[in-house]
């Protein structure tokens, strides 16, 4: 009866090149101060490096939409307001929130901004000399100005919240004064909505004088009525902006100067560098111990 020929390994492996687990755990007990300097090494590079990161503050407001006003008298007038060509209808309280978010970031609102609050000698305080009150060399440009501010500014809607919940936060890298941080987040909100308000009052006017010119031009008694309810529904409005300084944000938690830095960072890439150096070392120390076994 032939026998079968036994399968071979087209690689053959030698067993005097294999670990077993205890052999590795002697490897590791034997070579204990190879994997710790390695370990040191790696995790004081780490720590060097995490402490050339730049120190980031944060400073948080949390806000809701402002409950808009007239809304029964805009539902009454609607029809009215499309025959005569005028929108009564606006914007929802939620998507006013959201035009005003997307309109922070612009370059001309944070250009106003900043010269209104006078942030520049804040933003570049580096380049301002605040005994002299003169910039060191030349004046950082708008342009540069609202594009460091837009950097800084993180905003927007929470989705899962049945109010409209928003935030606004100022993520602020090296600052030189870190107490300005909130209030710039805070008088942030105060110039979205003093933004708003102004556009809204802008609006109303325009509406009045093209319904006071449309008033002249008609002499039919139903569409005079029409027209002076629609111009009283857009001096409501005036109204309403001009006693209403939190026109599209309520603040509910103000932002507050950060006692501490943001650096969660830092504990993860210290931890990083620990576990390299672990690995590395233990890689080194098999290597060793494989070349002195074939030797």
């Amino acid at each position: 009866m032939n026998q079968q020929p036994q399968p071979t390994s087209l690689y053959p492996v030698e067993r005097g090149d294999e670990l077993s687990l205890i052999e590795l755990w002697k490897v590791l007990v034997e070579y204990k101060l190879l994997i710790i300097v390695f370990t040191a090494l790696t995790t004081l590079g780490a720590i060097y490096y995490a402490s050339t990161l730049p120190t980031i503050y944060k400073a948080k407001v949390l806000m809701i939409p402002a409950s808009g006003g007239g809304g029964g008298l805009s539902n009454r007038l609607g029809g009215l307001a499309d025959m005569a060509g005028v929108s009564l209808s606006g914007s929802s309280a939620g998507a006013e929130g959201e035009q005003a978010l997307a309109r922070l970031k612009t370059r001309s609102f944070l250009t106003k901004h900043i010269k209104e609050k006078n942030l520049k000698p804040i933003l570049f305080a580096d380049q301002w000399d605040r005994v002299e009150k003169k910039w060191i060399d030349k004046e950082p440009s708008d342009r540069d100005s609202a594009e460091l501010l837009k950097n800084m500014i993180e905003a927007g809607s929470h989705p899962r919240s049945k109010a409209g919940l928003a935030s606004l936060s100022i993520e602020w890298k090296n600052p030189h004064n870190p107490n300005k941080i909130a209030d710039i987040a805070n008088n942030l909100v105060s110039s979205i909505n003093s933004h708003a308000k102004d556009r809204a009052i802008l609006e109303a006017r325009d509406s009045i004088s093209f319904l006071e010119k449309e008033l002249e031009q008609t002499s039919i008694v139903n569409s005079q009525t029409i027209l002076y309810s629609l111009i009283e529904q857009q001096m409501g409005k005036i109204m309403m902006a001009n006693i209403r300084d939190e026109f599209v944000f309520k603040i509910i938690d103000p932002a507050v100067v950060p006692k501490r830095a943001e650096n969660k960072i830092v504990l993860m890439i210290i931890f990083t560098g620990l576990i390299l150096g672990v690995l590395f070392g233990s890689f080194v120390a098999f290597f060793i111990s494989l070349i002195k076994k074939k030797d």
